[in-house]
């Protein structure tokens, strides 16, 4: 189901790497343990009651001292993680006006084809063609189920994980732009996924990178967002290390709001332009992800655990009902780290209709429709799709006009109203 992983993808620290069989000297080099989650099922695997779940598997970082970057100590195999696979991109408010800044700053407007690499079920280059239709678009995405989706939408789809022929196929348009939202920290393989980019497009083609920045994980304590899925956990120092050899450069670095806190980064070619654009400098300069800040965030972040696991539990036990919001992967984690049943958390309201009437991950607890929420009038609801938290209240002032209260997860836990 999955294989261990010691050795940074970044920059290569760690054991050295010698075929199987072949006996090499311990040159002492770790990647050095900072969180650990335990056994944890797979985020996104969804059944019903009577189909077989995929499996758990350890959910714990690793961190490399030499580039600074932290990584999972397993990687589960893809063919379990996205054959069929249930996160669909979100259609919310919120989204869609990420996806229209999007255009406007990567100037979509002017460029001829794009291709989005982990394209889901196309509704980004969907949302981008019905702004530009005469723009070419193609999607490269592993997951089948999704990719007919994507079809439906006349958005065609090359259905593979992304590498060198993954890459030939879509090349076929010729791409202005290739984009990669939230997928690249899902590659085990960073190495072949930049040279499969560099077969991509010609001299003047951008290559933009969306990811979680590590920065905000650890600021705010974002420890919901570490699982399977999300093999790293992405640094500039250690983007800069994985580029040293490679044919592209990091040309820019733009932060948005989206997902908790992301940064979008965009490579060029070596040689494309003479200048150092000061801004990477100044991440450079400016990050501190230090043993030392990890070790304190796994601290506080335990705490951050124990405080929503005995509010709940308090709860409960005055015969409070509480329910949760957003059967989002952050959700699986949650529950499973503060160890909730049914008993404490009755159900979880979600709008994806492939994960409505099955089970979230790991437990006993229901994924229902969002219209259960004013159906049962629960006293509390956990938002653990905090991403979306001022979206979701706002669309639900019913609930709390009835005298129900939001239970946001954060750095500090927020009850609303207070």
């Amino acid at each position: 189901m999955y294989s261990n992983h010691s050795r940074c993808r970044a920059c290569g620290y760690g054991p050295a790497n010698v075929p199987e069989g072949i006996k090499a000297e311990d040159n002492g080099q770790r990647l050095i343990p900072v969180f650990d989650l335990g056994l944890q099922p797979l985020a996104n695997d969804f059944r019903s009651e009577r189909e077989e779940q995929a499996g758990f598997a350890p959910l714990k970082l690793l961190y490399c001292p030499r580039c600074s970057l932290a990584q999972l100590s397993v990687t589960v195999k893809p063919e379990i993680l996205y054959t069929n696979y249930s996160y669909l991109t979100s259609g919310s408010v919120t989204m869609q006006n990420h996806f229209d800044r999007l255009f406007d700053d990567l100037g979509i407007c002017q460029l001829n084809a794009v291709v989005e690499i982990g394209s889901n079920d196309g509704k980004m280059l969907a949302h981008w063609r019905h702004r530009k239709p005469e723009l070419k678009v193609v999607g490269v995405d592993p997951a089948r189920n999704l990719a007919q989706l994507a079809f439906e939408k006349n958005i065609g789809t090359v259905v593979s994980t992304f590498d060198r022929e993954a890459a030939r196929a879509a090349n076929a348009i010729q791409p202005d732009l290739v984009i990669a939202r939230h997928v690249f920290c899902h590659a085990h393989d960073w190495e072949g996924f930049i040279a499969s980019l560099a077969i991509m497009g010609g001299p003047e083609t951008r290559y933009v990178i969306e990811v979680p920045y590590v920065r905000e994980l650890l600021d705010k304590l974002e420890f919901d967002t570490i699982y399977h899925e999300h093999l790293s956990y992405l640094s500039v120092r250690a983007i800069e290390a994985l580029l040293a050899d490679s044919p592209l450069a990091l040309d820019s670095i733009q932060e948005y709001p989206i997902h908790g806190g992301a940064i979008l980064l965009t490579l060029r070619r070596k040689g494309y332009s003479d200048t150092i654009n000061p801004v990477v400098g100044r991440y450079l300069s400016q990050e501190n992800f230090t043993l030392e800040r990890w070790m304190e965030f796994s601290k506080d972040s335990c705490n951050r655990i124990l405080e929503l696991e005995n509010r709940v539990e308090l709860l409960a036990a005055s015969q409070k009902k509480v329910c949760g919001f957003g059967a989002s992967a952050k959700s699986t984690v949650t529950l499973r780290a503060c160890h909730f049943s049914r008993k404490q958390i009755r159900f979880v309201c979600d709008n994806t209709p492939q994960k409505q009437w099955k089970l979230s991950p790991g437990s006993d607890i229901p994924i229902v429709d969002e219209g259960a929420l004013l159906r049962e009038q629960p006293d509390y609801c956990i938002i653990f799709a905090w991403n979306f938290a001022d979206e979701i209240i706002a669309k639900n002032q019913p609930y709390l006009d009835a005298g129900g209260k939001f239970i946001v997860p954060g750095k500090t836990l927020q009850i609303l109203p207070a």
